[in-house]
């Protein structure tokens, strides 16, 4: 039976925070699959306004030595000379990474990797890309809305936006068209829980997918992108998951040391936000041309 994969838009943006080019060979097998990659223009959207934030969050932890004082009696000091030539290195280097994040921000088609594997991914033309100009979308957004407004997953506490009912719509949609099995990779809580070394899709998710789509197709939820190459036959490297572990490890504790209103807080700027757009709106009609219907 064929096998289909749906990535999250949160596996894409933790390339931006692995430690090592090990980490980003990951995404270089992602490529090389594909062809069998359901995606959507809501996952585009996301990880094109999230990317950037991101790479401000890495240009500002870089921060280089400052240069020690230098005592006097210490001047000719073989050790303190080699210190401050190891320090005025590193000022150097640093400088020329921030330069090559900037060309990043700047020109991300020509100088960034991730980048442009996810805009091959996002610009693939076939029947599993729901791409914006897609007849099916005029399907697809309405169950999103239904399914959002029903309060059913996969959604976040607190959501505010219809992207999480957008994309399970359509690997609905896809996987009854194809009669295929769907792995979805996500590290969020949307899709089901992770208790241990194991994930588990949500109960309701799994049940609709059987009912909707057939009960002879699997749907798996997967928090590892690593497990999920291997299942078609890609060869993941042991560097390659220990450092998948370790992103997912420091991930897990980062959201563990948020405040417990976290969600209360994102979910009340949300809705300010929205306010806002609604007495925009009062007003007359926007003259900006970016405005949409996306999801």
């Amino acid at each position: 039976m064929k096998k289909l994969l749906f990535i999250d838009s949160n596996i894409y943006l933790d390339f931006y925070r692995v430690k090592t080019e090990i980490g980003l060979s990951l995404i270089s097998h992602i490529d090389s699959i594909r062809d069998n990659i359901i995606i959507t223009s809501q996952v585009e959207m996301e990880f094109k306004k999230n990317r950037q934030p991101i790479i401000l969050d890495t240009i500002n932890y870089l921060k280089a030595p400052e240069q020690i004082a230098r005592p006097g009696i210490l001047s000719e000091d073989k050790s303190l000379k080699a210190l401050q030539a190891d320090i005025k290195s590193a000022q150097t280097r640093i400088k020329n990474l921030k330069l090559r994040l900037q060309r990043i921000l700047q020109d991300p088609t020509k100088h960034d990797p991730v980048y442009k594997v996810a805009q091959r991914i996002f610009m693939k033309d076939d029947d599993l890309n729901l791409k914006r100009d897609k007849k099916e979308r005029k399907l697809i957004r309405p169950k999103a809305l239904r399914r959002f407004l029903a309060g059913y997953p996969p959604r976040k506490k607190n959501d505010t936006t219809i992207g999480d009912a957008f994309n399970w719509e359509w690997i609905i949609y896809i996987a009854s068209q194809k009669k295929a099995n769907v792995l979805i990779a996500s590290r969020d809580t949307d899709y089901g829980v992770t208790f241990g070394d194991k994930t588990f899709i949500n109960d309701w998710l799994l049940q609709e997918f059987r009912d909707r789509v057939s009960r002879k197709c699997k749907v798996e939820l997967y928090s590892k992108l690593s497990d999920c190459l291997k299942t078609f036959k890609v060869k993941v490297t042991s560097e390659e998951i220990k450092e998948e572990d370790d992103l997912i490890t420091k991930r897990n504790k980062q959201l563990k040391d948020l405040p417990d209103d976290w969600n209360e807080i994102l979910a009340l700027r949300e809705a300010i936000r929205q306010l806002k757009e609604q007495l925009r709106g009062l007003k007359g009609p926007s003259n900006n041309p970016n405005d949409s219907d996306d999801a």
